[in-house]
């Protein structure tokens, strides 16, 4: 699976979709020419068991797109506080 799909399914919130795919080629810290990452996309929905399921399969939670921003920042600007305090825990 490539990032668009990865995109799609974390728009959908379908949690066992990204499942299946960073169980077999799909890297947890796969990012776009603009530098962001799934994590970041996940924060964008502050879908938190997605959010999970990332961090869980490695994600970098410091990971920065070309803007400078980071997963933290995009959930906190989006006020999705439930995904800022994941974050914080991780």
């Amino acid at each position: 699976m490539n990032y668009r799909g990865a995109q799609n399914l974390i728009k959908r919130g379908d949690e066992q979709g990204l499942r299946t795919a960073l169980e077999g080629n799909l890297s947890s810290n796969a990012s776009n020419h603009k530098g962001w990452s799934l994590l970041m996309l996940a924060a964008v929905e502050g879908s938190v068991p997605v959010g999970r399921l990332l961090i869980e399969k490695g994600a970098d939670i410091a990971a920065m797109n070309l803007k400078g921003e980071t997963a933290l920042s995009i959930a906190t600007q989006k006020g999705h506080e439930a995904f800022v305090e994941l974050l914080q825990g991780a």
